[in-house]
């Protein structure tokens, strides 16, 4: 199925990343109540942790079972677009302490489960996101590997991602995780030192196959504790949707 979704998404001004306790943390807030967050956390040189969640609590009108899934997180290693930076080359992917699978159709699955073979990671995407990722979509990702717990063998769409807690538009069958995933990547080419690509480039997340995409920000520990912490950008995108 084509169509194409014009949403609005709401950006702040650029702050500098700030670590938090384990990581540095982006969020996104979109105005209609689509919301995630993701935790970075630079285990070595080659090892790279990311724990992303999806914490909607509304949805645009007209989005369907599969528009609410949070498919994936995406950001760039280096400068925009695949030049020779940081590349995932492998990894796992396990459920939260406190996230379970909701209609897998082939094994119910618990919290700190191996759920790699429902997801994909990748260096080079020109769909929207930005160029490297994970996503429970199939376009142009690579399967982690592991064992098929809902439907196909392969990475079906946005099927086997995120949802929140509960669930916002009913699934109508489709497999998913609620609400959150660990990801560990494994890296080559050239080790990270550090995690200042996501103060130059951000985060950008996903939900659906291409139904909407939200740039996350840390917000100023300063902004925070005054409470001043504002929506100053306004941005719309339009996108053609994946085939599923």
């Amino acid at each position: 199925m084509n169509r194409t979704i014009s949403i609005l998404t709401l950006c702040t001004c650029a702050a500098l990343c700030a670590p938090a306790a384990g990581g540095t943390i982006f969020y996104f807030n979109g105005p209609s109540g689509l919301s995630a967050e993701a935790e970075f956390t630079l285990i070595s040189a080659t090892e790279l942790e990311i724990r992303y969640k999806n914490t909607s609590t509304g949805v645009p009108d007209g989005f369907s079972n599969s528009d609410q899934i949070l498919s994936g997180v995406s950001w760039d290693f280096g400068h925009p677009g695949y030049n020779g930076d940081t590349m995932i080359v492998g990894g796992s992917v396990k459920t939260g302490p406190t996230s379970s699978s909701v209609n897998f159709s082939v094994q119910s699955v618990g919290p700190n489960t191996d759920v790699s073979g429902e997801f994909g990671y990748g260096n080079m995407d020109g769909t929207g996101a930005l160029t490297n990722f994970v996503s429970s979509n199939a376009a142009q990702a690579t399967p982690f590997g592991g064992p098929n717990l809902d439907g196909p063998v392969n990475i079906d769409g946005p099927q086997g991602g995120l949802v929140a807690n509960p669930e916002l538009v009913p699934l109508g069958g489709l497999g998913a995780i609620q609400n959150e995933v660990i990801v560990t990547l494994i890296l080559g080419n050239q080790p990270l030192l550090d995690l200042d690509f996501l103060t130059k480039n951000g985060v950008r997340f996903e939900f659906g196959s291409d139904a909407a995409f939200g740039d996350g920000v840390v917000p100023e520990p300063s902004s925070m504790a005054l409470g001043l912490l504002g929506f100053v950008g306004l941005a719309a995108w339009g996108w053609r949707r994946r085939k599923r």
